[in-house]
């Protein structure tokens, strides 16, 4: 091969070489950050009136259905629980009449949880009616709805069946009780 020819070439195979070094692409570590806050906890009880009943000479019982709804959004995947307590029921009129204590107000059923948004409702973690049952009087704190670890990340509303005793000669007027319910972390 000829000298000058070769003299020639590797110049432009030189200029070729950097023009190629430069235009290959370079791999750089690029980092995307996302930051997700956590939201709150929180149950209640939709208000609840029962029907009218007439004063009687013997105790009466009347029945209701009330609908407590739980949310979790916390994101802490930790479980909850649901209680529920009742005060007693006030006394308002102009009959001279007597508060109906709390412990006759009662849990008489608890239904399954319902999912309305959020996690599946799963037979295992829940959300669930607890192993102890909630039936009963409450003028105690009752567990009503629980979620294991791992589930209950979503909002579900349960059923829940009441019973309030009458006590027999109760004066007319009106008995209003309040309901303290309770959402806080752990199965």
């Amino acid at each position: 091969m000829n000298k000058g020819v070769t003299r020639r070439l590797a110049p432009g195979l030189l200029a070729i070489g950097a023009a190629m070094a430069i235009a290959m692409p370079v791999a750089a570590a690029n980092i995307i950050t996302q930051v997700v806050a956590a939201g709150s906890r929180s149950a209640s009880v939709a208000n609840l009136t029962l029907g009218g009943m007439t004063t009687a000479h013997i105790d009466q019982t009347n029945t209701g259905t009330m609908v407590l709804t739980a949310d979790d959004s916390t994101g802490s995947n930790l479980g909850w629980n649901v209680t529920i307590l009742s005060s007693a029921f006030v006394y308002s009129g102009a009959n001279s009449g007597v508060d109906i204590p709390a412990a006759d107000f009662s849990l008489t059923s608890a239904a399954a949880g319902v999912r309305t948004a959020g996690q599946a409702v799963n037979g295992v973690g829940g959300p669930k009616v607890p192993v102890i049952s909630p039936v009963g009087t409450l003028d105690s704190a009752r567990k009503t709805l629980q979620a294991l670890v791992l589930f209950g990340n979503g909002t579900y509303t349960q059923d829940l069946g009441v019973s309030l005793l009458i006590p027999a000669d109760s004066a007319a007027g009106t008995y209003t009780g309040t309901l303290t319910t309770t959402i806080s972390a752990g199965p």
